[in-house]
């Protein structure tokens, strides 16, 4: 049946390829889909059985984290799913989670769906405008909105963060059974928040509150509670199953079964790690043989002018880093055997990816985080790095090291912050495809729901369907001429082709325009501006266009959005009531003192009287 379905999508890929460089053609093409869909054997398709589907979504993961993709970190389940389907080394997300959450859920650009920034960003002429209202925009349909309406069963644990009110919450979205963090930043290993703009950790189930406690790690408890919606293999419909890990987001934190195999694995430091991937990508094949590293983070410290102690933390952190991806692995695991064990792993789609590159933060170097993070139990010891009530994270060069080739990290609009792994097998999917063929996070939505055989509007969606390159009919699903845009906090790209145009604002760069061959050049090395004047002012033109037809708003003349949010959020953790621990300390100084007084100073003193008789 697969042979049927890719035989109908070559013809449609044919016609829309012979008409897509005017608008008359794009609506001939169009045209011509439908008539060719409604030409299909619509019954025999509906006889064919539906495959279930998983989707991993790593938080913070960076292009060659893992195995597959060039990384020294231990990941075997991940990289045996990559060898057994098509694995993607073009694909493109959001420079931060919110935006690529909903483009992955709703396959629509980001600003389309809602997410065009997040509250502690936003100027306040941005209050409450279309696109830029932190959660999901009304009428706004999901992935699992039109696959329940096709019959399937649909579950989602993990990281939400599309909204946190009643209604914005996965009930209301299409989900039958949820289990989710309302927002980001929070500890692994307790209901902690690490994000004093975020307020409260609160976890949901089915829309109502539950309470964690302390004593579990996050990514354990979600395959728990995915592994016990998908069930034993029972239930006559199909599923859907969105896990949305919060590793390895900062605060970095594993079990120490997971960090120790990494224990002094990154004492070469980080540019060490950044060449070693750079060259293990090249040699898998993963990069061209001849892609030039990318431009190390700007002001990046040299590994070599650290102190001893200074290098054997940063080593740490970046030993604990990988055992979340580790462990991350392992939960996988831990779900295919599931599905291996009922019956249900042969007709599942796997989906596997990151939200965006890796983190640059390093809020443990600001002092007001440092006395806020106390008060909130969490410790900067050493000897308690990466275990529970411990705060660390990646910061700037290990950042850039872990994104290797790519240029920048998370926030920014560069290779570093967007292009990340993304793995689809399954069956009907071709086996052992590695694809440079350019792609982005809206084009998962279109894509599970051909896979699905489950109607939807092709015209509403900002993304396209990837079954043509999946079942083989296709090498690619956008052309030279198909422009791509992303924007986040003033930070811009446009893909097309194998150019892309990019625009990041200061720490990182200097707000100007560039561009760049991203297939030869993934590191954004060498700026094409100057020697392709009319391609550069053709891509600028696109953006232009872009920026019209989702949305997008003009940033206020000097705002800063960064240094915005990070005032905003030292505002919040200065009033923090910083006399809890201190008081906290006083009381349990006051209850030795009552104790020795009234207990224990009578029991030693008969105690000695006792010996000297």
């Amino acid at each position: 049946m697969f042979r049927l379905v890719s035989a109908v999508l070559t013809a449609l890929v044919a016609v829309q390829s012979l008409t897509q460089l005017t608008g008359e053609g794009v609506a001939r093409a169009q045209i011509e889909e439908v008539d060719l869909i409604e030409a299909v054997d619509m019954p025999a398709l509906e006889q064919r059985q539906v495959p279930n589907f998983v989707v991993i979504l790593a938080d913070d993961a960076a292009f060659t984290d893992f195995g597959a993709y060039g990384g020294e970190i231990a990941t075997p389940v991940f990289d045996d799913l990559a060898s057994s389907g098509v694995q993607f080394t073009n694909f493109h997300t959001a420079p931060i989670g919110a935006a690529s959450r909903a483009m992955l859920l709703t396959g629509l650009d980001s600003h389309e769906a809602g997410l065009g920034t997040l509250p502690i960003f936003a100027p306040a002429e941005f209050e409450d405008q279309p696109g830029f209202r932190g959660q999901l925009e009304g009428g706004v349909s999901t992935v699992a909105d039109h696959l329940r309406d096709a019959g399937y069963r649909t579950y989602v644990v993990g990281k939400w963060g599309l909204g946190q009110d009643a209604e914005n919450l996965p009930p209301a979205h299409g989900f039958d059974r949820s289990f989710v963090l309302r927002s980001g930043g929070v500890d692994h290993f307790a209901e902690r928040t690490s994000n004093a703009f975020l307020g409260d950790v609160q976890w949901d189930e089915d829309g109502e509150a539950v309470v964690l406690g302390e004593d579990f790690y996050a990514s354990d408890v979600l395959v728990d509670r995915m592994i016990s919606y998908i069930g034993d293999g029972q239930a006559e419909a199909p599923f859907f199953a969105y896990v949305a890990l919060t590793a390895p987001h900062f605060p970095l934190q594993a079990p120490e079964e997971n960090i120790s195999p990494y224990i002094g694995r990154y004492a070469d430091g980080w540019t060490a790690l950044r060449e070693e991937r750079w060259a293990c990508a090249k040699e898998l094949g993963v990069l061209p043989p001849d892609a030039p590293l990318g431009t190390f983070v700007p002001g990046g410290r040299d590994w070599d002018d650290l102190t001893a102690d200074e290098r054997e933390t940063y080593a740490k952190r970046m030993s604990v880093y990988a055992g979340m991806i580790d462990n991350l692995d392992e939960n996988l695991g831990r779900l295919v055997d599931h599905l291996k064990a009922t019956g249900q792993f042969e007709n599942t789609v796997f989906i596997l990816s990151s939200d965006n590159g890796p983190a640059g933060d390093e809020s443990e170097a600001d002092p007001v985080f440092r006395r806020w993070a106390g008060g909130q139990g969490y410790s900067f010891d050493f000897g308690r790095l990466g275990g529970p009530r411990s705060f660390s994270s990646l910061g700037a060069e290990w950042a850039s090291a872990v994104a290797s080739p790519g240029n920048l990290f998370k926030g920014y609009t560069s290779e570093g912050g967007t292009r990340v792994p993304l793995i689809i097998t399954g069956p009907g999917i071709e086996q052992g495809l590695r694809t440079g063929a350019l792609s982005v996070m809206s084009d998962i939505t279109p894509t599970i729901l051909d896979l699905a055989n489950a109607p939807f509007d092709r015209d509403v969606l900002t993304g396209r369907s990837l079954t043509p390159l999946l079942l083989g009919v296709e090498e690619r699903v956008y052309g030279d001429l198909d422009a791509i845009g992303l924007e986040l906090n003033g930070n811009a790209a446009l893909f097309r082709g194998r150019y892309k145009i990019v625009r990041n604002n200061p720490p990182g760069s200097d707000g100007e325009w560039r561009l760049f061959n991203i297939e030869e050049d993934p590191g954004e090395t060498l700026d094409l501006s100057f020697a392709s004047p009319q391609l550069f002012q053709d891509m600028l033109s696109d953006y232009s266009l872009y920026e019209r037809r989702v949305g997008v708003l003009s940033w206020p003349e000097g705002y800063d959005p960064a240094s915005v949010s990070r005032d905003r959020a030292q505002a919040i953790m200065k009033k923090s009531p910083w006399w809890k621990p201190v008081l906290g300390l006083v009381l349990v100084v006051i209850v030795i003192i009552l104790l020795w007084q009234f207990v224990l100073r009578g029991f030693v003193t008969n105690l000695l009287s006792s010996q000297e008789n």
